[in-house]
């Protein structure tokens, strides 16, 4: 096999959440542009606009209605994964929220519980439904998207359940990777830094919190700009690929050289 064969998805099925923008999205046109079928999850119309632009040009993909925090439909996700393309073989975790922007003791209880639901909770059951479908072939992939927010803390304005959520996926990774090594799966994380997508905007706050958050961005980036979700592309097709076969429990951070400042 040659080394560019190592980056291929022909013939393999890739399950992607939060399909329908940013980073999801450019994870699903990058792996169905390496040959996979792809399954994309979300809650919005823009998930069904996701798998036509891939279908337009050329590639295989479905859409799927999937709210990440409730474990009917996850199931029924990895389950229309296995009916439609024999997957799932890699599943990107990736479907997330922002925080209410507000410490601690100004949160709400229904606020935290929104954030980790969304962000952690959601990364178990995707993970315990594919899984289910991946333990009897004895191969799979699973990538979960953390953040730089979970390796280190915010300093603009503050986030405790995101960080504390990514925080846990970034662990969540490690334990996965040792419990499942044996069965032929690998369990590896993207975690990324400052990326232009519509996170910020989920939540009803303040306009004024995102400009924050974007001119502290652009303080803290080495090279002074905020990266294009196109440039995580590489990085998920790897992850999904034979190419990282070796790789396993591995945080990926994919940063633009933010923490190595």
């Amino acid at each position: 096999m040659g080394v560019l064969d190592l980056f291929s998805l022909q013939d393999r099925c890739v399950v992607v959440t939060g399909a329908g923008s940013g980073i999801g999205r450019a994870i699903a046109a990058a792996t169905a542009e390496a040959g996979a079928s792809v399954v994309c999850a979300g809650r919005s119309d823009a998930t069904d606009d996701a798998a036509r632009e891939i279908t337009k040009s050329g590639g295989r993909a479905v859409s799927q209605r999937t709210d990440v925090t409730s474990e009917p439909e996850v199931e029924a996700l990895m389950a229309r994964a296995a009916r439609e393309f024999g997957g799932p073989d890699a599943v990107f975790c990736n479907a997330g929220s922002s925080d209410y922007y507000k410490p601690p003791h100004e949160a709400t209880r229904e606020e935290w519980d929104d954030v980790i639901a969304t962000n952690l909770t959601s990364v178990f059951l995707c993970v315990k439904h594919a899984v289910r479908h991946m333990l009897p072939r004895e191969s799979g992939k699973l990538i979960l998207t953390a953040s730089i927010w979970g390796e280190i803390g915010a300093d603009s304005t503050p986030i405790p359940g995101y960080a504390a959520a990514k925080g846990g996926v970034i662990n969540l990774t490690r334990e996965l990777a040792l419990e499942y090594a044996g069965a032929g799966l690998t369990v590896n994380a993207l975690s990324p830094g400052f990326f232009s997508t519509k996170i910020g905007w989920d939540k009803d706050v303040d306009p004024a919190v995102i400009d924050r958050l974007i001119e502290g961005a652009h303080k803290r980036m080495p090279t002074g700009r905020i990266m294009d979700p196109a440039e995580i592309k590489g990085s998920a097709v790897f992850l999904a690929s034979k190419a990282s076969d070796a790789v396993n429990g591995h945080i990926l951070t994919v940063d633009g050289g933010l923490l190595a400042a």
